[in-house]
């Protein structure tokens, strides 16, 4: 809510004093934040006892309160099964809605919110309603408008008081009715804000709406019983859509027999506003500790009080470049916190999504800046850990990281969402009479563009890459000497041309791995994922076509490492410099955000005896001391009886 917004809160008022002075209660609570907020009651009251409250609460608040007289010309009856509402009466509290409105407009009112009296409110509803940035929304509540019946909200998708949507000819069956009847109830009771066909007795309406004609007069040629719908149905043909807000839903207090549930609803509110209090100092406690490094301060940030175990193992490998930077620039960084929402609406389970927008100012021996970013925070509430951690800056773009200097940096993140394509990146040599073409065929599937190294080969592996890519988009390299001897060399030298042609994601395969099938189903979804930067998979040692190692020593399948990963250009890879063993991807991946894929992988490198006997001989050649490896796991290729377990 903006400081300067103007909210006119209206209501025709003709309530029993007990519920009448329970409504008032909670319009004491509302959380105005800064805002103004003045009241128009029209007093139909038939007990002098309720005029009252309402002249009492115009003389003990300090927002503006008018008070009008209504014309006590019919009578409403109210049951403890139902209410009973003439035509008469409907329409005279419709032209009380409509005095309301043009007092509204007459004073220039940013919004207006029409409220019935035997409503109570949650504290952050009215705040809620204007942060959605709807013209016309209300906030639900749940009503059992027969004694006997069960609950139902008071907004509807089309008609009179239908919940089912359906095509003008559709035909459903009794399945299909209750499916549809079903989900739309089970809908609204999950926090959001969703699109309805009608709405009422709650109802937030901006100035846009107002000054474009929306109004409670009856339709002349409409026969739907009620002032709502009437509204509802002209806000419609001037071109308004209608939203309901669930997150705080309101209680509504239809028979006196539901004034004994009010006060559990107040206690309600009062847990929910502790409750989000608490997260709010929580949040503010991290962000004033974690980007107001200053440089004798580091090691006073307790990371496992606010952290969850995948950052603070991130922030404990990040630590020293933190420290270096502090100790050469000698910063003092202050935070000014502009902002904090807690975004109800996408709640799952027991995490909350949290945005936080603040200015830093950052004073170093070379430089001073102001900056504005955003922080959007996830937070397990059960834990009260941060577990994802996104940082924007004040163009709106995404960048890269988490911490201090990751904001310092301010480097851009890519996260495309849509056209993503695909390389394959792959070091080849000497693998013409193995799985290669058997590989490349099974990738040029799913694959846009590859890219292949090939490591001075002296069979036809380079004819069979060009054969099979022949309508792929493919760069080829080859070294006239090989370099096999000092892998780290071949894998950078990979990279480097891999991120010359400028790919969005990068698959790397070895020449004798393949995916399951079903990797040309959904790689699409994975690469056109904008909050992920890597994807890790579990890799299969084949020890023949059908079975796969398991044992002490080979357990590969039994974690999960990346192969695929979305060029990140401004982010800056590092390497694990060993000449074997050295791994295929940058070793610092786990710095970006990423997910693991159920689709296996088989390794089929160890599948022939022929194979293993060559890579015995070659691996304990190249590491003779197991300096690199595991000469345990080196001597064990060459068990005579392994474990093997089929693959299914």
């Amino acid at each position: 809510m903006n400081e300067n917004t103007k909210v006119l809160i209206g209501s025709p008022v003709r309530q029993p004093y007990n519920i009448l002075a329970s409504f008032i209660s909670f319009l004491k609570n509302i959380i105005k934040e800064d805002s103004t907020i003045d009241y128009f009651f029209i007093d139909d009251n038939d007990d002098p006892n309720s005029s009252n409250l309402l002249k009492n609460f115009s003389q003990e608040t300090k927002d503006k309160v008018i008070i009008e007289k209504g014309e006590k010309i019919d009578t409403y009856v109210r049951t403890e099964d139902t209410h009973y509402w003439k035509e008469s009466l409907i329409w005279k509290i419709a032209q009380y809605k409509n005095r309301i409105i043009q007092y509204a407009k007459e004073n220039c009112y940013d919004y207006l919110f029409l409220i019935d009296s035997d409503i109570m409110l949650h504290p952050k509803t009215l705040s809620s309603l204007i942060s959605s940035n709807k013209d016309i929304i209300c906030e639900i509540f749940w009503t059992r408008w027969q004694k006997n019946a069960g609950q139902l909200p008071q907004v509807w998708m089309c008609d009179e008081y239908s919940f089912i949507t359906k095509e003008r000819n559709e035909v459903l069956t009794e399945e299909e009715f209750n499916k549809r009847y079903t989900d739309f109830i089970e809908k609204l009771k999950k926090p959001g804000i969703y699109e309805v066909g009608g709405l009422g007795a709650c109802t937030l309406i901006s100035k846009k709406a107002m000054n474009k004609g929306v109004n409670f007069n009856k339709i002349y040629n409409l026969s739907f019983w009620g002032e709502d719908r009437h509204f509802c149905i002209r806000a419609a043909a001037l071109g308004f859509k209608l939203y309901v807000d669930t997150a705080y839903p309101a209680y509504h207090v239809y028979r006196k027999e539901d004034l004994k549930g009010v006060e559990q609803f107040r206690s309600k509110c009062i847990y929910e506003i502790n409750n989000s209090l608490y997260i709010n100092n929580f949040v503010k406690d991290f962000l004033d500790k974690f980007y107001c490094f200053n440089y004798n301060n580091i090691d006073k940030f307790e990371v496992n009080k606010y952290l969850s175990s995948n950052y603070t193992e991130k922030f404990n490998k990040d630590k020293s470049s933190i420290i270096n930077y502090i100790i050469e620039k000698k910063p003092v960084n202050n935070i000014n916190i502009l902002d904090i929402n807690t975004d109800k609406a996408n709640i799952d389970d027991n995490k909350i999504n949290i945005t936080c927008k603040f200015q830093l100012e950052s004073k170093n021996i070379t430089e001073n800046f102001v900056k504005v970013f955003t922080c959007n925070l996830e937070l397990n509430t059960q834990s009260m850990l941060i577990e994802s951690i996104k940082l924007i800056n004040s163009d709106n773009k995404p960048l890269l990281g988490y911490n201090i200097l990751d904001l310092l940096y301010e480097r851009i993140r890519i996260n495309k969402d849509t056209g993503n394509k695909l390389t394959l990146a792959m070091l080849v040599r000497n693998e013409s009479k193995k799985f290669l073409e058997r590989v490349l065929t099974h990738a040029a599937k799913y694959i846009d563009n590859a890219v292949i190294l090939d490591d001075a080969s002296e069979d036809d592996s380079v004819e069979i890459c060009k054969k099979v890519f022949k309508n792929i988009p493919l760069t080829l390299v080859e070294n006239k000497e090989h370099g096999f001897s000092n892998e780290i060399v071949l894998r950078k030298q990979l990279w480097e041309i891999t991120a010359n042609t400028n790919p969005d994601w990068i698959l790397f395969l070895d020449s004798d791995e393949i995916f399951e099938d079903r990797i040309c189903d959904i790689i699409r979804t994975l690469i056109n994922e904008p909050n992920f930067d890597y994807y890790a998979f579990r890799l299969y040692d084949m020890w023949d076509e059908s079975h796969y190692r398991e044992d002490f020593y080979w357990g590969a399948h039994k974690y999960y490492r990346p192969f695929l990963i979305r060029y990140q250009p401004n982010f800056n890879y590092t390497w694990e410099e060993k000449p074997l063993h050295c791994g295929r991807i940058p070793e610092n991946i786990f710095s970006l955000p990423g997910c693991i894929c159920y689709v296996r992988l088989k390794h089929f490198g160890w599948s022939t005896n022929e194979l293993r006997q060559s890579k015995y001989i070659r691996y304990l050649k190249a590491d003779p001391e197991g300096k690199y490896g595991s000469l345990e796991q080196y001597k064990s290729i060459m068990d005579e009886n392994p474990t093997l377990i089929k693959w299914e």
